[in-house]
């Protein structure tokens, strides 16, 4: 099979309307989403779903990535499908040793008209338990989960118990491989 060449200054920045009409809706009707797919398919709960183990296999060039030079933060940016793991009624958000705690109410997202719901979104914080040896991990890691609802809903789906996770690693600017490029804006892309 050929690789797909991706070109130069491509960014992954869709708005919340589109990663869940074109990559969620899509991801559960079981259709093909794009020949080489932006978002990853990962388990982000479970014993073994520490956030740092369960990313230590996507190398820089998966991330977008962002300095703060002020602040001398560095942002990693991934998006990411997985399956929602239900106990009895409630969702749980549980890794090895922390859980994924909800930051903020569920936010509605509307189609583009602005009229039909079609889908939510929330932000989740990864807190790591107390007593938890975790190598000592400083990174602070958030996340912005879509389902769908709505209209969505009234079609037959193949997998609906997916959802898409915006991903975002902070971490100080040191301990990224491989410096951003920090523009005039103080914000900037790192090129690779």
């Amino acid at each position: 099979m050929d690789r797909m060449v991706i070109p130069f200054g491509y960014h992954f920045q869709p708005t919340d309307q589109q990663l869940i009409k074109s990559y969620l809706f899509r991801r559960a009707m079981g259709l093909p989403i794009l020949p080489w797919s932006p978002i990853l398919e990962k388990d982000l709960y479970g014993e073994k779903a520490n956030p740092w183990d369960v990313f230590s296999d996507v190398n820089d060039a998966r991330w977008e990535i962002y300095q703060e030079s002020k602040k001398n933060k560095v942002n990693r940016v991934i998006y990411v499908f997985t399956k929602l793991s239900k106990v009895k009624t409630r969702i749980a958000r549980r890794a090895r040793c922390g859980t994924w705690d909800g930051q903020t109410p569920k936010k509605e997202i509307y189609d583009e008209s602005g009229k039909e719901l079609i889908g939510f979104k929330k932000m989740f914080t990864f807190e790591v338990n107390k007593g938890s040896d975790t190598g000592q991990r400083r990174d602070h890691w958030i996340m912005h989960e879509y389902t769908l609802d709505g209209v969505l809903l009234e079609r037959e789906l193949k997998y609906k118990d997916y959802v898409v996770c915006k991903i975002t690693r902070t971490c100080k600017a040191d301990s990224v491989d491989e410096p951003a490029r920090v523009g005039s804006s103080g914000i900037q892309l790192r090129s690779w």
